[in-house]
């Protein structure tokens, strides 16, 4: 079989020839968009390029840039939003398949780490934060403040987790923050989970604290407001979980959540995900 040429990009702008195996072919183009995904060129919540760029920026046929994005869906990496394109969901295909069954214990550990995380991250953004880091937290709170009202909870969930994502950016500490992406695609699952039970204007003012007392450089009184938006999610869980939520997070998004993209996301790589601590997890 003879060698072809495919064009592969380090990044959107530029671009290098590489010839590799015809039946390399779907793997590398796979490999391209995870490295993309996992070294955060493209971020969490962001929209990939469409299906058509891809093709143009890899130099490979749509069948394989379809393939690469299905099988990238089915791990929980990227999630396909009908009408307005591919979103990364997870930095890495961990995060993705944690984020599709989640037990209540769970949401609740991953919790008790996202705050400890979080509270440290802030005292160290007292420590370290500039005026630029100032600028993009108002922004990121202004944004926020936009969808407190609860009638767009999609819109709310994303809008929250930027504001603390920026929050441990400012930090400056990149292995805090790679944490903190891992595990958020965990604690994405708790904002439908507490529908109902959390009411997220409730916080507001704790958040605008929160970016008060990091520009102001205080530790003591970040640390506090921080401890008052994170501590009530807790009991918002536990209220869920009694009100006969059904105890499982794999509902998020209106379906189960290992059935989203048509297939059982639980039968990725030919075997079952729930079956793989020597019983069912469901």
């Amino acid at each position: 079989m003879s060698d072809c040429t495919i064009c592969f990009a380090s990044s959107w702008e530029d671009r290098e020839m590489v010839v590799v195996r015809p039946e390399s072919v779907y793997q590398q183009a796979l490999e391209w968009m995870r490295t993309r995904i996992e070294s955060g060129d493209w971020p969490v919540g962001d929209r990939i390029p469409t299906e058509a760029e891809l093709v143009s920026i890899l130099g490979v046929g749509r069948n394989t840039v379809r393939e690469a994005v299905k099988y990238l869906t089915s791990t929980g990496m990227l999630e396909i939003r009908r009408g307005y394109g591919t979103y990364v969901r997870a930095r890495s295909e961990l995060g993705g398949l944690l984020n599709r069954r989640v037990e209540v214990a769970e949401i609740l550990h991953a919790f008790e780490v996202r705050r400890a995380l979080e509270l440290e991250a802030v005292r160290l953004a007292c420590e370290r934060r500039t005026d630029e880091d100032v600028a993009q937290l108002r922004a990121a709170l202004a944004a926020r403040a936009r969808f407190c009202d609860g009638t767009d909870e999609a819109g709310y969930a994303s809008t929250d987790i930027a504001f603390h994502t920026a929050v441990v950016r400012t930090a400056h500490n990149p292995v805090l923050e790679d944490l903190f992406a891992l595990l958020s695609e965990v604690i994405r699952a708790t904002y439908e989970f507490t529908h109902g039970a959390f009411d997220p204007a409730s916080s507001t003012e704790v958040h605008d604290e929160v970016v008060d007392a990091i520009e102001a450089r205080d530790e003591v009184r970040a640390q506090a407001a921080a401890r008052g938006y994170l501590d009530p999610i807790v009991g918002a869980v536990h209220e869920s979980a009694a009100s006969g939520y059904g105890g499982r997070a794999d509902n998020v998004h209106g379906g189960r959540a290992d059935n989203v993209h048509g297939g059982r996301a639980d039968n990725v790589h030919r075997g079952r995900a729930d079956d793989g601590h020597r019983g069912r997890a469901d």
